[in-house]
Parts: C-alpha cells; sequence; structure tokens
C-alpha cells in the first residue's frame, strides 16, 4: 500500500514551491528518493530487502520514462478520452 502512494506522490510533488522549474526528471528522481528510503528501511528494520519492496519499488522506477513514452500515443490519448468521459 505503501508503494501505490509513493507512485501517486509524483504529482504532488510536482506542485511543490520551487521544484516546478526542476521539471520532470526532478519529480521522478524525489519520487524515487522515498522508495529508497523504504529500501533502507527494509533493511535495517528487517536485515533484508522485502520482495514486495524490490519488485514494486523496480516497478515504479522502470514506469517514469514508460510513462513519457506512452503519454503521446494516440491509443493512451483516445482511452484517457474515454475514462474522463464516464465521469459525466
Amino acid at each position: 500500500m505503501l508503494l501505490a502512494t509513493v507512485n501517486l506522490v509524483t504529482a504532488a510533488i510536482a506542485r511543490w514551491p520551487g521544484v516546478g522549474p526542476l521539471g520532470l526528471p526532478a519529480f521522478f528522481a524525489l519520487t524515487d528518493v522515498f522508495v529508497l528510503a523504504l529500501a533502507i528501511w527494509d533493511f535495517y528494520a528487517r536485515g533484508r530487502l522485502h520482495p514486495v519492496t524490490l519488485w514494486g519499488g523496480l516497478l515504479i522506477i522502470v514506469s517514469q520514462p514508460l510513462r513519457l513514452v506512452v503519454s503521446n500515443t494516440e491509443g493512451w490519448l483516445v482511452f484517457a478520452r474515454w475514462a474522463t468521459g464516464l465521469l459525466g
């Protein structure tokens, strides 16, 4: 659940004062700090990296450049229009 929340925090980081001009790489890097903090906590508290932290953290980090690739594709834009149309 913590990793799911960390995945959403990129949008909040983008709204932090002073971070906006740094751009998308900074938003993702600051998000990765939370993943790294969780990994450090795992090692400190458990003596090992929990598999969910490893795979979930990797998924978050790998998904970041993929979001940039997919975000402007026609297929994604069609899906986004359809999904937002469900809201009314």
